[in-house]
This record gives C-alpha cells, sequence and structure tokens, in this order.
C-alpha cells in the first residue's frame, strides 16, 4: 500500500489507556503512518509510557503554549505533516488493531474520495440520561456510517480526509474553544470545495467510543453545542433556512410580550402566564411523542431528560446569538445534512405536528381568559 496518512489526535488530558493502543496501532504494509498527538494544556503531564513512544520519526507530541481550542489545535495537526491523508481521532476512543488497515485500503480503492466517515460506537446505555442522549438524536452522527453510503460530514472523533481536498481550508476558531459547530463548518467547506461530494462511509472503521461523565446527567455540552451551532447559519448562509420559533424562542417572546403589557395592559399578564406554562407543557408532550415515536427506553425519567437536553441546546442556540447582537439569527436554522432549504417553516415531522395541534388550542385558551376577566 502507498497510501501515506497523518493520524492527529488533539488532547487536553493525555490519557494514556486510550492513547498508547492508538500509538500502537498496526501499520498496514507499504503504507507511511505519522501520529500527531497534539495536547491544548500546557500543563499537562506526560505519563512515561506515552513519552516513551515519542520518537520524532512517526510517533510527535506538541504541546500548545496555552489552551486554544479544538479548531486551532486540530488545524495544527493538518500543518504538522504532509501525508496524503489526515485521520481525525478522539483521545478517548478504544481502536480495533486493524483500523489503519482499513482505511489504507479503502485510500487505495479510492484514491479521489473526499474522505471517510468511519463509526463510532457509544456502549450500551446504562443510566436513564444516556437512553435519552440516543433518544434525542444528538448522537446520530456517530453512526452514521451505519445507515448512509456517504454523508456530508462526520464527526472528529472517527473520519479521514483526503490532504488535497482539505488544501488552505481550516478549522474556524470563530465557534467555542471547547468545541461545537467548527465540525460542521470544516468538513461542509471541505466538501463544498469538491464539487459538493459528500464523504463515503466506512461502516468497518468502527471504534468504541464511552459515555461522558460516567453518564451522569450533564447539560452543558448540549448548551455549549447550541452556542456554536448559532454560528452556522452565519458562516455558511446556503445551508440555512427559517424556521417558526422553537420553545425557548417562543418563551423570550413572550415575557418581551408580558413586559410590555405590564406598562400597556396589565390584564394580559394572566393569559400570557398561562400562555408561557403552556408552552412548555407542550414541549414536553411533543417532545415525548417523538422520543416514543425513536424508541426510546419507556421512563419518564428518559423522557424528561430529552426534553432537557433539547431546551438546553436550544437555549444555547438563544444565547449564542444574544450574545453577539444577531436577533436576526433568532427562527434561524442550519440544515446540517448539508441541504440548500430556503424554508423548514412548513417542513413536519411528528414533534412539529403535535405542536401544531396543541398550540391553536393553547392560544384559545389564552384568548378566553383574557375575554372572560
Amino acid at each position: 500500500m502507498g497510501v501515506s496518512i497523518d493520524v492527529v489526535i488533539p488532547s487536553f488530558r493525555l490519557i494514556e489507556h486510550y492513547l498508547v493502543p492508538i500509538l500502537q496501532l498496526k501499520r498496514p504494509a507499504g503504507a507511511r503512518v505519522r501520529f500527531y498527538l497534539l495536547s491544548d494544556n500546557p500543563e499537562v503531564a506526560v505519563s512515561p509510557a506515552i513519552a516513551d513512544m515519542v520518537n520524532g520519526t512517526d510517533v510527535f507530541l506538541e504541546v500548545n503554549p496555552q489552551n486554544m481550542g479544538a479548531a486551532y489545535t486540530r488545524n495544527r495537526g493538518i500543518e504538522s505533516g504532509d501525508g496524503d491523508w489526515v485521520l481525525f481521532l478522539d483521545d478517548d476512543i478504544t481502536v480495533p488493531a486493524d483500523l489503519l488497515e482499513i482505511y489504507a485500503r479503502a485510500a487505495e480503492q479510492e484514491p479521489r474520495a473526499t474522505g471517510f466517515i468511519g463509526l463510532v460506537r457509544l456502549p450500551a446505555p446504562g443510566k436513564p440520561f444516556s437512553d435519552a442522549i440516543l433518544a434525542s438524536g444528538s448522537m446520530d452522527i456517530f453512526t452514521i456510517a451505519e445507515h448512509r453510503k456517504d454523508f456530508a460530514w462526520g464527526a472528529t472523533a472517527n473520519i479521514m480526509v483526503r490532504r488535497s481536498a482539505i488544501g488552505n481550508i481550516r478549522f474556524s476558531e470563530v465557534y467555542p474553544k471547547s468545541g461545537g459547530g467548527e465540525d460542521v463548518d470544516f468538513f461542509l467547506k471541505v466538501r463544498a470545495a469538491n464539487q459538493y461530494e459528500n464523504y463515503r462511509t466506512l461502516p468497518a472503521a468502527e471504534v468504541n467510543h464511552p459515555w461522558w461523565k460516567n453518564e451522569a446527567p450533564d447539560f452543558k455540552r448540549p448548551f455549549r453545542y447550541g452556542t456554536g451551532n448559532a454560528l452556522l447559519p452565519e458562516q455558511l448562509p446556503q445551508h440555512a433556512s427559517r424556521e417558526l420559533p422553537n420553545t425557548v424562542e417562543t418563551v423570550l417572546l413572550a415575557v418581551v410580550a408580558a413586559i410590555v403589557a405590564a406598562v400597556v395592559k396589565p390584564a394580559l399578564l394572566g393569559p400570557i402566564g398561562i400562555f408561557i406554562g403552556g408552552v412548555l407543557a407542550i414541549e414536553c408532550i411533543a417532545t415525548t411523542v417523538q422520543s416514543i415515536k425513536r424508541k426510546a427506553k419507556p421512563g419518564l425519567l428518559v423522557y424528561w431528560y430529552v426534553v432537557l437536553l433539547r431546551l438546553s441546546h436550544d437555549l444555547g442556540l438563544l444565547w449564542g446569538n444574544l450574545r453577539r447582537g444577531k436577533i436576526e439569527g433568532i427562527t434561524r436554522r442550519f440544515n446540517d445534512n448539508g441541504g440548500f432549504r430556503k424554508s423548514n417553516l412548513f417542513r413536519t415531522n411528528t414533534y412539529k405536528i403535535v405542536k401544531w395541534i396543541l398550540y391553536p388550542l393553547l392560544i384559545w385558551l389564552a384568548w378566553s381568559v383574557y375575554t372572560s376577566a
């Protein structure tokens, strides 16, 4: 095999039991493989086992002078090597011994492919929060290789891209340092630069990813993703479209209306309060119905976590716009499947249908309270 692969692994913790097996991956016969381990933590303690593997020949360790963020660190990895292909891997995955052979074989068979999306397998959920993550669909990109022959982008946990396809495109540093949106931005820009050719999926290139924080509830991650995703319509407007206000945006608009009503017409405060409570109740109902349709593990706690995951993401989306003064970003959504839809206002799914049925009833109820007062 005459391919050359640069393996880029950004890391903050340099956890030995994950990284050593990655650095020990079997090199394909005839291929040149170089590992670029990049720490975004200037105070990181490098274990002796990892230090012994760093040889400056095929295993390199670079430490950022300060915490620069995921985008900067991956860019440094791209620029450190010159291999024909760049394989991005997370620093907390477990890998099969033949992972590089699978990727090298794919590169030989399809040398002009934009890239290959590997499969990222999460463990079977052991707690309700993990069941909720799966039910929410937020991690569907991890297993896209199981369901599609190709796709517009992939998770940086396990994806290989042709260097000549990348060209001078880099991960944008306008996104949150800890990650959120920059991967979608990068892979879609690379795709656009290559006649919008999707990445091939490669389910045989399977890695395992652990649950975060031992499956403990964590809503900071979806909030951060939402904050980053708020930038996507601005950075890639060709993939943006308008939607009806989501629950968080609707509540914000109702709160603004309540503030105005408190000055202009206090009698409206009661109906507005009923409307806000109803909006939140409808969110719970619509999300639960959608979770059941997605075959979520039955359980009130699971359904509740799915609701909170959605609200956390949407709150991050709103905050990402408000903190930059981008009021026009409210109701603007990003088509992360790579589509060019101009408007999603009347695109239906189970979640929307339930809301469309219940919202008129809620508005009627609020109006009835007002007129009977």
